[in-house]
């Protein structure tokens, strides 16, 4: 009787310990893509932004107070554009609790950020590329290109 009981506890510290060891990975999967979902929003309300900067007359400190008449009346130039001029502190880095964002693009060919997470907070880092090609929702692509310290093999987003 107690040579079974001895197994019967052993087989089952195994299986808790296999259960802890398998919800801790699940975990620490979830987090780095809520990490990443939360990057990929705060970098879409960046666009947002930037393309309701576009839309802004003159008095209101939009793209139209430029003297160039072609750069506001195309769609995909966003010549001018910093987070500064979209009403973020700082001009082309912004940061909040999600992660850093800075503009490594803002031409007649579009509005385009890079965003990362504080590696430190979450030991490996994530990047999220986005570009901002036009006036309508289907006019942004987001693309992350690193997630928890691992390439997803997509490139840099860029305008077609």
């Amino acid at each position: 009787m107690g040579q079974q009981q001895l197994i019967l506890l052993v087989l089952a510290t195994v299986i808790v310990g296999t259960a802890i060891v398998v919800g801790i990975a699940a975990f620490s999967e979830n987090s780095a893509k809520a990490n990443a979902d939360a990057i990929v929003q705060d970098a879409v309300r960046i666009a947002n932004d930037a393309q309701s900067w576009k839309r802004k007359p003159a008095p209101f400190g939009g793209q139209a107070s430029s003297e160039d008449a072609s750069v506001v009346n195309d769609p995909r130039d966003y010549t001018g554009a910093t987070l500064g001029a979209l009403g973020y502190p700082g001009e082309d880095t912004y940061s909040n609790l999600n992660g850093n964002f800075e503009v490594v693009g803002a031409s007649s060919a579009g509005f385009f950020l890079q965003a990362t997470n504080d590696p430190n907070a979450t030991g490996d880092s994530t990047i999220v590329s986005l570009a901002v090609c036009g006036l309508t929702d289907g006019d942004i692509i987001s693309r992350i290109v690193q997630i928890a310290g691992v390439s997803t093999g997509l490139q840099t987003a860029a305008c077609p």
